[in-house]
Order: C-alpha cells, then sequence, then structure tokens
C-alpha cells in the first residue's frame, strides 16, 4: 500500500507568516509614500514652476523618510499580530510624519541646502523661535487619526488579502491606506508649506510681469498696483527671466516672509506680505 506523504503543517504556517510581513512592510512604505507625495509633491511642483530653487528636495527626503518609518512600524504590528499595539506604533508614526510635515520646510531643507550651497546659505536667517512645539501640536491633531485609522485597520485587512485569490482581494488593504494617507497628507500641506509657497509664488508673478513688461510705455497702473511690480523697482537692474527663489527668513507667524532671488548678479532680498511683495533690495550675509 502506498502511503500518503506527510503535510508538512509548520512549513505552511512559516510561509503564511511571511507573506502576512511582507504584506505588513508593503503597507506601511505605500502609507509613508503615499503622505509625502500629497504633502510635498503638489507643493513641488508649484514651486518648479515659480522658479523655486530644489523644488523637489522636500519631495524626495519626505519620501524616504516617512517610507522608512512607516515600513518599519507596519512590519513591528504584523510582527505583534496586535490591532492595539498597531496603533501605538502607527501613532508614532503620526508623530514623526508631523515632525516631518514642520521640521522639513523649516529646518531640515534650510540646513541641507546651506551645505550643499554655502554662498546661498551665508544668507539664511531661519529663527529658532518659530514656536515648534505649537505648529508640532497642530500637525499631529490632524496628522494620527488618520495614522491611528490606519493602525487599527492593518491587521484585519491584511490577514484576509494574503489568501485572496483575486487581485482585487490582494491589493485592497494597498488602496485603502492610499486613500486614507492621501487625504492627511493634502491637509498637512496646509499646516505650513502652503504660507511659504505662497511667498514664492506671489513674487514670482510680480517678477515675470516686469519681465514681460520691460520697456513697455503703456503699462497699466492698476495691474502694476495689484501684482505688487513697484517692489521690484529699487532693483529692477537685475531683474531678468532666469532667476531661483528660496525662503531666506520669516517671522513667527509665517505672515511676513523674505524671498531670496538670483539672477544674474547678487542675491536679493523680497519681503513678502501674506503673500504680496513688499519690497527688494540686495540681500546681505546674515
Amino acid at each position: 500500500m502506498t502511503r500518503l506523504r506527510k503535510l508538512d503543517f509548520s512549513e505552511a504556517r512559516h510561509d503564511i507568516v511571511r507573506s502576512k510581513r511582507t504584506f505588513g512592510i508593503l503597507y506601511g512604505i505605500i502609507a509613508g509614500i503615499t503622505f509625502a507625495c500629497a504633502s510635498w509633491g503638489p507643493d513641488g511642483y508649484l514651486l518648479s514652476h515659480a522658479h523655486g530653487y530644489l523644488p523637489w528636495f522636500n519631495l524626495a527626503a519626505g519620501i524616504l523618510l516617512c517610507a522608512l518609518c512607516a515600513g518599519l512600524l507596519s512590519w513591528l504590528t504584523e510582527r505583534t499580530g496586535s490591532s492595539l499595539l498597531g496603533m501605538a506604533f502607527w501613532f508614532i508614526s503620526a508623530m514623526i510624519f508631523a515632525w516631518l510635515i514642520v521640521s522639513l520646510p523649516l529646518q531640515i531643507a534650510p540646513f541641507m541646502i546651506s551645505k550643499f550651497n554655502p554662498g546661498l546659505g551665508a544668507f539664511l536667517d531661519y529663527s529658532s523661535d518659530i514656536e515648534l512645539p505649537v505648529r508640532f501640536g497642530v500637525a499631529l491633531a490632524w496628522i494620527a487619526p488618520f495614522t491611528l485609522i490606519i493602525g487599527v485597520t492593518q491587521i484585519p485587512m491584511i490577514e484576509p488579502a494574503v489568501f485572496s485569490t483575486s487581485v482585487f482581494g490582494k491589493i485592497k488593504p494597498f488602496l485603502f491606506c492610499i486613500i486614507v494617507m492621501a487625504i492627511s497628507g493634502f491637509i498637512s500641506d496646509n499646516l505650513v508649506n502652503a504660507q511659504l509657497r505662497s511667498a514664492i509664488t506671489g513674487l514670482d508673478n510680480a517678477i515675470q510681469f516686469v519681465v514681460d513688461n520691460q520697456g513697455n510705455d503703456n503699462l497699466d497702473p492698476a495691474l502694476s498696483r495689484e501684482i505688487h511690480a513697484s517692489a521690484l523697482r529699487t532693483v529692477e537692474q537685475y531683474v531678468g527671466p532666469e532667476r531661483s527663489l528660496f525662503i531666506g527668513s520669516f517671522d513667527n507667524e509665517l505672515g511676513e516672509i523674505h524671498v531670496l532671488v538670483h539672477f544674474d548678479g547678487p542675491w536679493l532680498d523680497c519681503r513678502v506680505l501674506y503673500g504680496q511683495p513688499s519690497t527688494c533690495s540686495t540681500a546681505v550675509e546674515k
């Protein structure tokens, strides 16, 4: 009589556990990348069209850091097999995301870019008194509910996905976390990025207006006032189509922002009040 081959359940169980942890890592990485793309992707796109200097830096750094931390914490969630611990791990990821939302544009990016371009770094004056704990708390309050949703649903969603035989069943957890984290990221863009970006885009619009109307004797004064082109009057000899703009300094409320502008000559320092250019002068080393 032919003996039946004994089934190796331990090997099958090992494969299942490995699949769950793989799904968990991918779940976290996708959530982190989605959050970063929603938080800094639109910002980079708009800055690239407003002649921002290294406009994609925040997005690249955000993707790397968010994917690493979310992937690790999601793997820990899957390893423990506890949704309660998963909420705790994902709350830690919310704290990291909130810290990045505030610190990446206000601390990390200027520090790294000043090392990359010491000439620009000499003009940067980023205040340490920017109420970082308050801004961090606001960012955490917006981000944490979404990451907690991701954390509490991770295990219940990944479990059936591992055993699913359909493509949709396999990718459903990832689609869910993409939707949730995209909403969180788009909201987070308004916390710091939008205020800094409005200063650059407002000044760039004024510069483009001056460039387009150089030598125009029939310039509409009302339109010129509306776009605040007079802010460039004292530095008009430097104004040209090729330029780079970067945040030089700001006040505690991010209402008064100084934007550094580089044409072919020296760096210029332009004061922008709530997105409206005010005055420009030659930049002075800090």
